[in-house]
């Protein structure tokens, strides 16, 4: 089941490339080319990709408990007792996720076969039949 959530992870990352360009080109037009040149409007466009990451993956994890890479793969992300995230989940989990990037990025999974920041959210990724 492992290499079934690196490829949905994989997946949802290729779909999110996609919503940060889409999300990112009112604010190149407005900067122009020398947004390189502004530290300010840089850390302003990452904190607004970051927002809008939270709203993508949040809105799926709280609604169906499956973003489209899940869906793929046929997998659910619920809690630990079987239900849905709630908001308070699913804000636990992505700033686990974004403090431990560089963990969960090489999916160092716990004896309980979850990734860290699904452990401290009380979180799991469970396969789902057809």
């Amino acid at each position: 089941m492992a290499w079934k959530i690196l490829f949905a992870l994989l997946y949802d990352f290729l779909l999110l490339l996609a919503v940060w360009f889409f999300a990112a080109i009112p604010v190149v037009m407005w900067q122009g080319g020398s947004l390189e040149d502004k530290p300010f409007a840089t850390l302003a466009l990452q904190i607004y990709l970051i927002g809008i990451t939270y709203l993508y993956l949040s809105y799926f994890w709280t609604q169906s408990g499956q973003t489209p890479g899940l869906r793929t793969w046929k997998l659910q992300l619920q809690r630990e007792d079987g239900y849905l995230l709630t908001r308070h989940n699913a804000n636990v989990r992505f700033l686990w996720a974004i403090l431990l990037f560089g963990i969960a990025l090489f999916g160092l999974i716990t004896r309980k076969k979850q990734l860290l920041h699904d452990q401290i959210s009380k979180t799991r990724i469970v396969p789902i039949a057809d």
